[in-house]
C-alpha cells in the first residue's frame, strides 16, 4: 500500500507533451495530405500561448503569508456561516409555518368534532323530551292545558335546582323524589313601593 500522495501534475509538462503530440500528428497529416494539418499546427501554437500565459501568471502571483491565508480562511468561514444562518432561518420559518398549520388543523378538527358531538347530544335530548311530552299529552287537551299551566306558573329549572339535601328521598325501589312547591296560581305582579306621594 503506497502511503505517499500523488504529486500534482505540472501543467507546463502536460502542455509540452500535448504540443509534441500535435507536432507529430501535424507532420503525419502533411505526409498523408490530410487537410487538417494546419488545424493541428494552430492547436499546437495555441497550447504554446497557454504555456506563456501560465508562466506569466506564475511570475505575477504574489506569495501568501500566514496572515493573508488566515484572513482568506476567516472570510470563507464567515461567508459559509452567513449562508448557514440564512438556510437555518428559512428552515425554522418553514417549520414554524408547518407547525402553525398543523395546530390550526387540529384545533379546527377539535372544534368541529365538539360541535358535532354537542349537536348530536342536543338532538338526542330534544328527541327524548319530545317523546316524554307526547306521552304526557296523550290524554288530550285537558292534559295539555294542565301541563301548560304548570310550566307557565313554575320555574321548573329553578325548582329542580333546589332538589338537594333533605328535600330529596328515595322509595324502596331506589327511585328518587324531590319535595318542591308546585305553584297552582299565577305569581302576583310586584307591588309598587308605598311611600309619600307628592
Amino acid at each position: 500500500m503506497n502511503t505517499t500522495a500523488a504529486a500534482p501534475s505540472d501543467p507546463r509538462a502536460a502542455i509540452g507533451r500535448a504540443r509534441a503530440d500535435l507536432r507529430v500528428a501535424a507532420s503525419k497529416a502533411q505526409l498523408e495530405g490530410d487537410p487538417l494539418g494546419p488545424v493541428l499546427d494552430a492547436f499546437g501554437a495555441s497550447l504554446g500561448a497557454m504555456g506563456e500565459v501560465l508562466d506569466h501568471a506564475e511570475a505575477s502571483r504574489q506569495p501568501m503569508d500566514a496572515s493573508a491565508r488566515a484572513e482568506m480562511t476567516r472570510q470563507l468561514v464567515q461567508a459559509c456561516r452567513a449562508d448557514f444562518v440564512r438556510q437555518a432561518g428559512a428552515q425554522s420559518r418553514r417549520l414554524a409555518v408547518l407547525s402553525g398549520l398543523g395546530a390550526a388543523v387540529l384545533l379546527l378538527g377539535a372544534l368541529g368534532g365538539g360541535y358535532l358531538w354537542g349537536r348530536s347530544t342536543e338532538t338526542a335530548e330534544v328527541r327524548e323530551a319530545t317523546g316524554v311530552i307526547r306521552a304526557a299529552l296523550s290524554d288530550g287537551s285537558t292534559s295539555a292545558r294542565a301541563w301548560a299551566d304548570a310550566i307557565r306558573r313554575n320555574d321548573l329549572v329553578g325548582l329542580l335546582a333546589r332538589c338537594e339535601g333533605r328535600t330529596v328521598w328515595a322509595d324502596a325501589a331506589g327511585r328518587r323524589a324531590c319535595a318542591v312547591p308546585l305553584w297552582l296560581d299565577e305569581a302576583q305582579p310586584p307591588m309598587a313601593p308605598a311611600g309619600p306621594r307628592s
